[in-house]
């Protein structure tokens, strides 16, 4: 470099130059010549390159080590929600929660997407929202929307979730804006990183359950009836006539006998929150009160039965039903409660049974 520079510069010894020209010409003759000034042009040069290069790498990364972040907030948002997904009420991090806050009994069959199943008939299955979001119309999608307080703010993205019976995926997918010069965005070809993430929802709980019930009813039902037992019991009976024999009710006191007998109750006497005495004519084991009338007309039926009745419904423990049974004295039909008073009567809770 030295060389090729006094090179170029001999010839101007040759020209004669002013004094000061001449002077400038001799400084700038020893600088060329100097190792000092071969360095300093030699880094005039270099350095920018140097300089372009390293920002590049810094941008570089930074780039690598927002996409790697991106990519395991996705991956911590979506473990949480499946490791939390059978109670709403968990907490999304430690996963504690109060044992009476529950989703309900039967929510993994109306409120889980269980017709995610099929999805291929129209096109398309599972449930998506947009993140952040506080809001959902259902409980998935409240559940999905927990997921906004794990991501930090510039972040969005988006949360699903697939109910295949079998497998129970919740998938999480989020991107974050990247502040880049535009050459090298032309050069990554994106000015944001993105990360998506799926995680399996693994309900022990239930697992446990089904497994159990298998182990113990399985067995034990697989050998209460015989094939030949269930054939015999498809066979059509030869007398159409299933009703019995006729029974024929004349009284109050008869109508009440034939109940105990029907239903396997028991007459019973109790006595209302207001003192008045009540005879039940048939109390079944499992606290259902059954009363038989025969010839007591509507207006004693209002006045004198009804608020026994109901007294007893509404505030006594070992009564968990009333049902009122009315038999026919004729074929007119006489004594039978009209369609106004039995109206009434399901109204405040009393089952209405008619016999022929």
């Amino acid at each position: 470099m030295q060389t090729q520079i006094s090179r170029i510069i001999a010839p101007l010894h040759r020209v004669r130059l002013a004094p000061q020209r001449a002077v400038r010409h001799k400084r700038l003759l020893g600088f060329t010549r100097n190792e000092q000034g071969s360095f300093t042009l030699e880094a005039s040069l270099v350095f920018p390159m140097i300089l372009i290069c390293t920002v590049s790498l810094l941008f570089v990364g930074l780039y690598a080590y927002q996409h790697v972040y991106i990519k395991q907030l996705a991956r911590t948002a979506a473990e949480r929600l499946a490791f939390t997904w059978t109670n709403s009420h968990k907490n999304l991090n430690p996963g504690s929660f109060n044992p009476q806050e529950t989703d309900g009994l039967y929510w993994r069959l109306t409120q889980d997407h269980v017709t995610d199943l099929f999805g291929f008939l129209n096109g398309s299955a599972g449930v998506s929202i947009a993140l952040p979001t506080h809001q959902g119309d259902g409980l998935v999608e409240r559940k999905l929307a927990r997921a906004s307080g794990l991501l930090p703010n510039g972040v969005t993205g988006t949360a699903s979730y697939r109910n295949y019976v079998l497998d129970h995926q919740v998938e999480v997918d989020v991107n974050k804006s990247f502040l880049m010069p535009s050459i090298m965005r032309k050069w990554l070809q994106t000015h944001t990183t993105s990360g998506k993430a799926i995680a399996h929802v693994v309900d022990s709980v239930e697992l446990i359950r089904m497994t159990d019930l298998t182990r113990t009813y399985v067995p034990t039902l697989a050998g209460r009836i015989s094939p030949e037992k269930a054939k015999a019991a498809l066979v059509e009976p030869e007398n159409s006539n299933l009703s019995g024999p006729k029974v024929t009710i004349q009284s109050e006191r008869q109508a009440s006998t034939y109940l105990r007998s029907l239903v396997g109750g028991k007459e019973v006497v109790r006595t209302t929150a207001s003192g008045k005495s009540r005879l039940i004519d048939a109390l079944d084991a499992r606290g259902i009160a059954h009363q038989a009338f025969y010839s007591l007309t509507e207006a004693q039926l209002r006045t004198e039965q009804l608020p026994k009745d109901v007294e007893l419904l509404q505030q006594d423990p070992t009564v968990k039903g009333v049902v009122w049974h009315f038999f026919k004295k004729d074929a007119t039909g006489k004594g039978m409660p009209t369609d106004a008073f039995r109206k009434e009567l399901e109204r405040k809770g009393i089952v209405v049974v008619i016999h022929n």
